[in-house]
């Protein structure tokens, strides 16, 4: 199947993820008037209400024909597992077919959703699992909200949350499903999100960066920078080749000028391979060029399939005082939900006997 195909799903045609011009020609094709799709946005997307007959505002008989004639799904729940820390992954079975990994995380009083925009990932990250399935497809935005709603209704979630797009897939290489779905996140209509609350995560497609600043309403965003040195940078993440890392950092610099805000590096640290002072010392010199802070994440090794270590605690302790003492912004994100596959880098969906779906054992 080509990446941007979707399956066809069997029986009516699926209203969640439309948005609301989409919403009016569907309501407009049952002979209604147009105006009724804010009111069944609103219900689906603001209240995370997904029944037809529920949508009490509507007109009884209309309700019906929309119960009758299409549907509202936004996949379902297949499986969870809740790691030590109170970390939950979801697998998600979409409604266009296949499934992804989503995460719920809380830390303190901060609530966060880490959520997947493609099958897989074409960027081939090789210390990142998902990487290792190669790109299955996009996700649709109905797909992506859809995982936003389930995780919602089972955690009966209230008050603000964030959404962070690092789990499954490289979120700009979906551009249009991501956008599309980043605005009804945003729409005071829809989940009604600060857009500061949203981060979009990209392992450095430059012209996708460079779009994105041009939006007049866009989320944060985080550059998975990885590397000092175009010759580390390309072997770990090839993406590189095409945009090596001057190239990258003027896309960073252009971001900050046209939007007024900061980027966040993330930086995986690798035992021997991108943690040496020289390294660092780099690093400091790349956030004194580009207004930035960079997040430190110890590799998360998942069984046989990556062949990296993280460096020693202490010294992820070390890499950031030195950072610190330089000048830089500079912090650790701990491992969080790594019992349970869910920490950055561990999404692919992994069999029981621990392989990854579309590659051999």
């Amino acid at each position: 199947m080509h990446p941007g195909t979707q399956r066809a799903a069997a029986g009516p045609p699926n209203l969640y993820g439309a948005d609301r011009e989409a919403l009016a020609e569907r309501i407009a094709s049952l002979g209604a008037p147009r105006f009724h799709a804010r009111q069944i946005y609103r219900w689906m997307y603001g209240r995370t209400v997904l029944e037809p007959e529920a949508w009490t505002d509507l007109p009884r008989p209309l309700r019906a024909r929309l119960g009758a004639s299409m549907r509202v799904d936004p996949g379902r729940i297949d499986a969870d597992a809740t790691a030590a820390d109170g970390t939950v992954k979801y697998r998600i079975a979409l409604a266009g077919g296949s499934a992804v990994e989503t995460v719920f995380m809380v830390q303190r009083s901060r609530v966060t959703l880490c959520v997947s925009s493609q099958v897989g990932c074409a960027l081939d990250c090789d210390f990142c699992l998902t990487g290792k399935m190669g790109l299955v497809r996009h996700l649709d935005p109905g797909e992506i909200l859809g995982q936003v709603a389930l995780v919602r209704r089972d955690r009966a979630l209230e008050g603000p949350w964030n959404i962070v797009f690092m789990g499954m897939g490289e979120p700009l290489h979906n551009y249009d499903g991501v956008l599309a779905a980043f605005r009804t996140l945003v729409d005071p209509d829809g989940f009604a999100l600060s857009r500061r609350r949203v981060t979009v995560s990209t392992s450095g497609l430059v012209p996708a960066i460079e779009r994105l600043a041009a939006e007049p309403v866009r989320p944060r965003l985080a550059v998975s920078l990885n590397a000092t040195t175009d010759e580390v940078r390309s072997r770990i993440m090839p993406v590189n080749r095409r945009w090596p890392i001057a190239r990258l950092l003027d896309a960073c610099r252009a971001w900050g000028r046209t939007t007024g805000e900061r980027c966040t590096f993330e930086y995986v640290l690798l035992d021997g391979v991108n943690d040496t002072d020289a390294d660092v010392d780099r690093l400091a010199g790349i956030l004194r060029a580009v207004p930035a802070k960079v997040n430190l994440i110890p590799f998360n090794a998942v069984l046989r399939w990556l062949a990296y270590r993280a460096p020693r605690r202490e010294r992820v302790v070390a890499i950031r005082d030195r950072l610190l003492a330089g000048g830089a912004r500079a912090s650790i994100r701990w491992s969080r939900g790594a019992e349970a596959r869910a920490a950055c880098g561990q999404l692919a969906l992994l069999e029981g006997d621990g392989s990854v779906p579309g590659r051999p054992s």
